[in-house]
């Protein structure tokens, strides 16, 4: 007795999913647009960071926060684009990396952090700090965001995707 073998699929073992890996030219692309996104994030947000509101003779750092959500936006739209959350973290760290060289290399007078005014610091230091400090928080955001978007589940078909949770 010989057993013949089913030639059509009828659904009861589901086929295992065949994902082609990224040739060689799609992942320097990734990069390249990594290096680039990072490097616009780290222009315009040094830009931008230090444009204060004063609200009630209180300023607010909003060109920094404004920079932090600027740099988060390119790194996830990086990583998103090129299909792989390695390039959010890339474009971060290009960022954060071409951010410390300027600051480490501008002339003295262009850096206010350790400048006091009357037992506090001015609202451009503290954009600067907030600037810094939120590029860093900026991209692990971004990062996480980056997997979320990205994660198998939102890629199936008939599961929430991330259109429809917009």
């Amino acid at each position: 007795m010989q057993l013949k073998k089913q030639k059509d699929d009828d659904g009861a073992n589901p086929a295992a999913v065949v994902v082609p890996s990224a040739r060689r030219g799609a992942r320097w692309r990734g990069v390249v647009a990594a290096v680039l996104g990072g490097a616009l994030a780290a222009v315009l947000g040094t830009a931008l960071h230090a444009q204060i509101w004063y609200l009630n003779g209180v300023g607010i750092p909003a060109g920094a926060l404004a920079s932090v959500v600027l740099a988060t936006s390119i790194a996830v739209f990086v990583a998103v684009s090129a299909r792989s959350v390695f390039f959010a973290a890339l474009t971060g760290g290009v960022a954060y990396i071409l951010v410390g060289l300027a600051a480490s290399f501008s002339a003295g007078a262009l850096i206010a952090a350790g400048v006091e005014v009357e037992g506090a610091l001015p609202p451009v230091a503290v954009a600067g700090y907030v600037w810094v400090v939120g590029l860093a928080v900026g991209t692990v955001a971004a990062v996480a965001l980056s997997w979320w978007a990205l994660r198998p589940s939102a890629r199936r078909p008939g599961s929430s995707s991330v259109a429809d949770a917009l």
